[in-house]
């Protein structure tokens, strides 16, 4: 199946870079929904992660003559992908800098809620669901990055970690600490014991 998708994506590669630019209308056919479910859980804002997968395409056609077509071109995409969102996710780290107010201002205002706390476990499968993906948006970036490419896209540690541009033993430690998040998140939540489906 997978030979099969990338055969089809080197031939519609093929057609784009011999001049028939609508070819490139099947890959985005093809990985739309991919390229969006990442942009959206590692941004955490669908109409953030609407934008970031437009550009993630937008830039992957600016620089298709660069492809390596020995290569799988969703890894390629991912990896586009990634980028963008931590690029934004670093924007919003420096804007939030930015914005914050200076000389301790913010001293007398009570804590936040803890964003990294999921939400409660019920039993049924859906809100179980709900509560595994708050879970799995909790997470730092890495780790998340990750988690997301390995169990819900069902890639290989080697193609996260070329994706996540870091070797396969850093992969394999975010794997490993981001199942025992999973875990200890869902277990204070409801005594679950953490799942990866979603």
């Amino acid at each position: 199946m997978q030979d099969e998708r990338d055969a089809e994506d080197a031939r519609d590669i093929r057609r784009v870079l011999a001049g028939d630019v609508r070819a490139f209308e099947g890959l985005v056919a093809r990985h739309a929904r991919r390229v969006h479910d990442l942009a959206r859980r590692m941004l955490r804002d669908p109409h953030e992660a609407e934008d970031a997968a437009q550009h993630a395409f937008l830039n992957a056609f600016r620089a298709l003559p660069r492809f390596d077509l020995e290569r799988p071109f969703l890894h390629w995409l991912l990896r586009i992908t990634s980028n963008l969102c931590r690029n934004r996710l670093a924007a919003r780290k420096v804007r939030g800098a930015l914005l914050r107010p200076r000389g301790g201002d913010d001293d007398d205002l009570p804590e936040p809620a803890n964003p990294h706390r999921p939400l409660a476990l019920p039993a049924d499968a859906r809100a179980r669901q709900l509560a595994v993906r708050a879970a799995i948006e909790a997470l730092p970036e890495k780790l998340r990055l990750a988690i997301v490419l390995y169990y819900v896209h069902g890639l290989a540690v080697a193609d996260v970690a070329t994706i996540a541009e870091a070797p396969e033993a850093t992969v394999k430690t975010w794997l490993h600490r981001g199942r025992a998040a999973l875990r200890e998140g869902l277990a204070e939540t409801g005594g679950a014991s953490a799942g990866t489906e979603d």
